[in-house]
């Protein structure tokens, strides 16, 4: 089963760009949220793919916002949110449903190398000498999310190479197949917090429902996406 029912631009009505096979380098800045939101939110149809519904198995979602660098495709922004675990036969792994990018390479190779349900949008980044930085989603010139953040305090180390690969695995239904992959992130990470924030749920799932447990900053970033294992659904 295809997860074209959420997209808001089908895989016929892409267009054609260079493609760019995993695995992908990427560098960059970017902020993590964990949240706890309510099983009505978790399970919103308008952002949970056909072939998921039913099947949720998690109960905390994750929101990243990432301002990359460098990539296979060049830099690009990108918005994305993961409402928990859910079945994919045996086990439960987490699977991102909702997913902006600012650049249509990234759309169309996200979707073919991970299955990633990518659609693009416009994006408006604004770094505060302060700590305090903001940004905007928008289409059509309508802003459909903003964020607004307060960073500080000392920037630790992290790598995802401490954490089991169970934890990082990730898995997608798109266009008839399953892809699962495991990246690879290493940087620092400084705490941080929302102060404000605003959503259109028909885009993009209303957070301003739910709590935060946990921010933080990725003040840099290295991050690697490798090939996927493909197999038919």
């Amino acid at each position: 089963m295809s997860d074209d029912s959420i997209l808001l631009t089908p895989d016929a009505a892409l267009p054609t760009v260079p493609l760019a096979p995993a695995p992908w380098s990427l560098t960059g800045t970017g902020y993590i949220l964990l949240m706890k939101l309510p099983p009505a939110a978790l399970d919103d149809p308008r952002h949970t793919p056909a072939a998921l519904r039913g099947k949720r198995r998690g109960g905390m979602a994750a929101v990243m916002l990432v301002d990359y660098e460098s990539s296979a495709v060049g830099p690009y922004r990108e918005l994305l949110y993961i409402p928990g675990k859910f079945a994919f036969g045996d086990v439960a792994l987490q699977s991102i449903t909702r997913i902006y990018v600012s650049s249509m390479e990234s759309v169309v190779n996200g979707r073919i190398n991970w299955g990633i349900p990518k659609d693009q949008c416009d994006f408006d980044f604004q770094y505060g000498s302060d700590g305090q930085d903001r940004c905007e989603a928008s289409l059509n010139g309508k802003a459909f999310a903003t964020f607004a953040f307060k960073a500080g305090g000392w920037k630790l180390p992290f790598s995802s190479a401490i954490v089991p690969n169970a934890l990082l695995r990730l898995a997608q239904v798109h266009g008839g197949r399953q892809f699962v992959y495991v990246p690879s992130a290493s940087g620092k990470i400084q705490f941080a917090k929302v102060t404000d924030w605003s959503f259109d749920a028909a885009l993009f799932p209303d957070l301003a429902q739910g709590k935060v447990l946990a921010c933080v900053k990725v003040p840099r970033f290295t991050m690697g996406f490798p090939v996927s294992a493909v197999t038919p659904v």
